[in-house]
């Protein structure tokens, strides 16, 4: 079976484009498309798999070629769309290579290195093979060769960092700057594995700063992703002063910033808190983990739209878990589906997949799933999608019209189909979105009709293809329009033929299944 893989995760304006060829038996065509355009073809061959197409402007594009199909995008700076994926095995003479390749399938460029730390408080160790506070082997040469491995193929290697965080071994050193409930106790996860430390204490960030100049010198890291426990929102300090952590942290991150030049740094908001305070410090992403009550799609595309709100340059990245794989994998699979569809469709990515074949369902990384092959071809063809068409999806000028302009009284987009229409996310209707930006109109069509309920971590049913849907746009020049379509599941646009019916040009969409992206392009 063929494979087309990018050689890189993202490329760099200065970067040559190449795409592998992997299981051709005869010479054959590879074709490089920017939307609806094709812009080059080269022949690859069973002796010569790698074809090239030099420099590309920024933007997203697809590949095609021998019956399969994959995307690509050159970036500034790759954290423009970051696509955060995830490695946790760093044992001694692990095989790297399907780490790097699922880098590549899934475009994933940027990798946080999950508890590669020695501890919590000193990351690195004094020997190279160690274990860490949890009690897993560690070898730091491994770390080393997959920070070097995947920035070979152009993805950031981040290290994982808590800011306030001191295990058994360290706390004595750092009780006197610990946090500390109302009635003396101090703030803790777990019973007795990590102890808060106030992160806007002087000998405390000084520390830690040091900590990560050290670890970035000795192993590579591109940058760090600093990491929170979600409480204490406030806590008192031995003086009894109360900390107002919402505070603390973005003088952290802004200390962080200036203290390790060119470092990238993402600071994970626990369930939206407090990216009101750190959206406006100096990172490089905005990054939510999500929980309860943020239980429903919807939720999920809220935190994304409030995100880009406050910090409208960045890139938006959910951590949303699916525990759900740990029950039936077709189910889970529906589920994860679902949940690309809805962050991808609101300008949002999702750090849920990493290692070789893995999916997140737990804050534990370690606790992972492995994909069976149908569920990791789901993913690779949602990412696909999502990469090829980022120059619709991560407008940063769309404005989002869905209320003003169709459902209720609007006229100017009617959406109809066999099913119910809605333009808010309920069970047994298809969940309309539309977006007005530089390259047009941008319709997404989130199929909702076959369940009864909308929790982003619920077992899903099947969903099956959506036939006899209609979308109306109202004319406003003399000519119509020119509309396109595209799936996960057909991911080369499909231009639709308008009817005019003396107002609207009406275009009927092919059956789709979960997710139809519709485009609605400006100019002839």
């Amino acid at each position: 079976m063929t494979e087309l893989l990018p050689t890189r995760a993202s490329f760099g304006l200065d970067d040559a484009v190449e795409i592998e060829v992997r299981g051709l038996a005869e010479a054959t065509p590879v074709s490089l498309w920017h939307l609806d355009r094709k812009l080059d073809e080269a022949v690859a061959t069973p002796d010569d798999p790698i074809v090239g197409f030099g420099r590309l402007d920024a933007g997203g594009y697809g590949v095609e070629g021998a019956g399969a199909q994959t995307a690509l995008d050159v970036l500034a700076d790759p954290l423009d769309r970051l696509r955060y994926g995830f490695v946790v095995d760093f044992r001694a003479g692990r095989d790297i290579t399907g780490v790097a390749d699922n880098v590549r399938r899934l475009h994933l460029n940027a990798v946080l290195f999950y508890d590669w730390m020695y501890r919590h408080a000193q990351l690195l160790p004094t020997d190279e093979v160690f274990e860490d506070a949890l009690g897993r082997a560690v070898s730091l040469a491994t770390v080393r060769d997959l920070t070097a491995a995947l920035s070979e193929v152009g993805s950031l290697p981040m290290g994982y960092a808590a800011v306030y965080a001191a295990g058994r071994e360290h706390r004595p050193e750092w009780e006197a700057e610990g946090l500390y409930h109302a009635d003396g106790n101090p703030w803790t996860l777990g019973d007795d594995f990590l102890w808060n430390v106030d992160p806007s204490n002087e000998r405390w960030v000084t520390h830690l700063a040091a900590e990560l100049a050290a670890a970035r010198a000795h192993v590579g890291f591109a940058g760090f992703h600093l990491d929170q426990f979600g409480a204490p929102k406030r806590a008192q300090r031995r003086d009894g002063s109360v900390v107002d952590l919402a505070v603390a942290f973005r003088v952290l991150i802004d200390r962080l910033h200036a203290e390790l030049p060119g470092a990238r740094l993402i600071f994970n908001n626990v369930n939206d808190y407090p990216t009101w305070s750190t959206a406006g410090a100096a990172q490089d992403a905005t990054y939510v983990e999500v929980w309860s009550p943020h239980d429903r799609l919807d939720h999920l595309g809220a935190l994304v739209t409030k995100a880009k709100a406050l910090a409208p340059t960045r890139s938006v990245s959910l951590a949303a878990y699916l525990s759900v794989f740990d029950g039936d994998e077709a189910a889970a699979r529906e589920a994860m589906c679902l949940e690309l569809a809805t962050v991808f469709s609101h300008g949002g990515t999702c750090l849920l997949h990493g290692e070789e074949d893995a999916v997140l369902v737990d804050p534990y990384y370690v606790r992972h799933h492995r994909m069976d092959g149908s569920t990791a071809e789901e993913a690779r063809r949602y990412y696909d999608l999502a990469v090829r068409y980022g120059d619709l999806l991560f407008d940063r000028t769309a404005v989002d019209v869905t209320r003003t302009h169709t459902g209720g009284i609007n006229e100017e987009i009617r959406i109809g189909a066999s099913v119910p229409v809605a333009t808010d996310c309920v069970p047994g209707a298809i969940w309309a979105r539309v977006l007005a930006g530089s390259s047009g109109t941008v319709v997404s069509l989130v199929d909702l009709s076959g369940q009864d309920e909308v929790g982003w971590n619920a077992p899903k049913r099947a969903g099956r293809p959506v036939a006899g849907t209609t979308i109306a746009f109202e004319r406003s020049g003399r000519s119509a329009p020119r509309v396109f379509v595209a799936s996960p599941d057909a991911p080369g646009l499909r231009r639709l033929q308008p009817d005019f019916d003396g107002r609207h040009d009406v275009v009927s969409l092919p059956p789709f299944r979960r997710w139809a992206l519709v485009w609605v392009a400006e100019g002839p």
